[in-house]
């Protein structure tokens, strides 16, 4: 009962709402075209005239702001694309350099392979050991699957000599260069031939010892004499006139006739990009040379005598 009596009172209620709301509509309507009402009208419009000016200047302001920051915003991604931009495009110019020199060291490379009367391996320096407490060394990108193999010679575009190998693995090599203490190679003057023992030395560069020539002068280019070694049946292991470098010093030991010479590499040990490893030449050991021989009376006796102070090229 009392559920019934809420909803007829809630009805009511609603359609006397309406019925007012449907009144003061028709009313309005009726009064809306009079003198009175335009000009109530154009009151109220008057008075909140200026309001709407504020408002409306207000949302043009908030909206000018807006805009400007979406646009600072965007010119700061913009300033940062292309800061990147630009710092890419300035490090593939400082690259450029190194790139071209890349390039120009490959075709020099591949052009002296050409050249060489040997059979040769071109090959990348991919680590430099120049120190002066440890051997002098470069690691090649090439290794035994490459054909490489311990002793193999090494030289440079210039076909100047750079060194032999000393080790080697599946994929990298060692080279043990010519500047270091430990090479030796027999070497004589282009011209003259004149030989003498070349090893390498603290400094980087070569000492040439036991010259036996008195003709040895500044400016002489050396080269690989390529023979059998002193004394010895034992084929060099360096081919022959392979160029080791200039004489930039040329002295004379009072004590005995022969000559000494400091030699500068004429390799580019020091930046050489590519290298090529002569993979054909054959040194090797040949059989002993008997150092004495019988006497008259069974004893042994040298082979040769001994000049006094003659170079130990040139006895035995």
């Amino acid at each position: 009962m009392n559920v019934v009596t809420a909803t007829r009172r809630t009805i009511r209620r609603e359609w006397t709402t309406w019925g007012t709301l449907l009144i003061l509509s028709v009313g309005l309507m009726g009064v809306s075209d009079t003198t009175q009402a335009h000009d109530l009208q154009s009151s109220v419009n008057w008075a909140v005239s200026p309001a709407e000016t504020v408002l409306s200047n207000a949302a043009d302001t908030a909206g000018s702001y807006w805009s400007a920051l979406t646009q600072i915003d965007k010119l700061r991604t913009d300033s940062e694309r292309l800061r990147l931009e630009n710092q890419t495009l300035k490090e593939q110019l400082d690259r450029m350099p190194a790139i071209s020199k890349l390039n120009d060291d490959w075709t020099k490379i591949t052009a002296a392979q050409l050249s060489v009367p040997y059979r040769t391996t071109p090959a990348r320096v991919i680590v430099r050991d120049l120190s002066d407490i440890r051997p002098r060394t470069l690691l090649l990108d090439k290794g035994s699957n490459d054909g490489l193999a311990p002793g193999q010679v090494v030289i440079d575009a210039g076909d100047a000599l750079v060194g032999r190998i000393a080790e080697v693995d599946a994929t990298v090599s060692m080279v043990l260069l010519v500047s270091d203490p430990l090479a030796v190679v027999v070497g004589k003057e282009a011209k003259s031939n004149a030989t003498g023992t070349i090893r390498g030395s603290i400094s980087g560069q070569l000492q040439m010892s036991y010259v036996d020539a008195t003709t040895l002068t500044v400016g002489d280019a050396i080269v690989t004499a390529g023979e059998a070694l002193p004394c010895t049946n034992d084929i060099s292991p360096y081919p022959p006139m392979l160029l080791i470098g200039d004489v930039v010093n040329a002295y004379t030991d009072p004590n005995t006739p022969v000559k000494s010479a400091t030699i500068k590499p004429a390799a580019h040990l020091t930046d050489a990009t590519f290298v090529l490893v002569i993979v054909d030449y054959q040194g090797g050991f040949g059989p002993p040379v008997p150092s004495a021989s019988p006497g008259p009376s069974g004893s042994l006796r040298p082979a040769s005598s001994a000049k006094p102070g003659a170079s130990p090229i040139a006895q035995c």
